[in-house]
């Protein structure tokens, strides 16, 4: 299974970079191409039931969200308040992950990322979030850009409070790494992220895409056990692993 995801993986930069031979001075229409290559991915390999479309999310308190690059909501209990091409109006309670993308990025577009995140802090979502590049910086200056993140007043680390908005993974395609919340173990006890290196039974690597997607099958999967008589078959079982080989961490505050 891990070398079929090995593959998609080239495939869609191979989409990607195709494009950059016509459009080489124009990073939206770069950007919005990137979107469209993971949606259509994960349209392709979610079960039905739910959508995957760009567009806003709306509460019924009359909240709207910044555009988002790609949702991932109930389409078969919920349909959307408006559609314009391929924009969507969806209703809060529909919604079951909402994913940022990047071609690529550097620390300012990281903190304008983290802010646009911070836009959902008013709204009590329940929703998964991700962060997902596809050329992507090292963790070590991941870690740099989270540290040096201007926070307003005279607080100079995250808390508790504003973890909170922070998205719950972040990945990158190349380089690959899966970063996940939790708590961090080093010289104090902290939270921040964690990201794990695993094999699968055969002594390979599993790549970013790989968890990524049973990180969002995982999310679908629950809703659709909670919500819907028919019952889903795991998809874990589909991709052996083996304990982690390598563990990075980020430490952003103590507990």
């Amino acid at each position: 299974m891990s070398q079929y995801f090995d593959h998609v993986t080239q495939q869609l930069h191979s989409k990607i970079e195709q494009a950059k031979v016509y459009i080489r001075k124009h990073n939206p229409t770069t950007g919005a191409l990137a979107e469209a290559v993971l949606r259509d991915f994960l349209k392709d390999h979610l079960p039905r039931g739910v959508s995957v479309e760009e567009g806003f999310i709306i509460s019924s308190e009359g909240w709207l969200s910044k555009q988002c690059d790609i949702i991932i909501y109930d389409s078969h209990r919920y349909a959307p308040f408006y559609r314009a091409g391929q924009q969507v109006v969806v209703p809060v309670e529909a919604v079951l992950a909402v994913i940022e993308v990047k071609t690529s990025i550097n620390k300012y577009r990281f903190i304008d990322v983290m802010r646009y995140f911070k836009s959902f802090e008013s709204e009590s979502w329940r929703w998964r979030t991700y962060l997902f590049m596809f050329n992507a910086p090292s963790l070590g200056l991941v870690s740099n850009w989270f540290q040096t993140y201007p926070h307003p007043g005279p607080h100079k680390e995250f808390d508790h409070d504003t973890y909170q908005f922070l998205p719950d993974e972040i990945i990158g395609l190349d380089s690959s790494y899966l970063l996940s919340k939790g708590a961090v173990i080093t010289d104090r006890d902290g939270m921040g992220y964690l990201s794990y290196v695993f094999e699968d039974h055969e002594g390979a690597s599993i790549g970013a895409l790989e968890l990524f997607f049973l990180s969002v099958y995982e999310v679908v999967e629950a809703h659709l056990k909670e919500h819907m008589s028919a019952t889903l078959p795991p998809r874990l079982p589909y991709h052996p692993r083996r304990a982690s080989t390598t563990i990075s961490a980020i430490d952003l505050f103590p507990m």
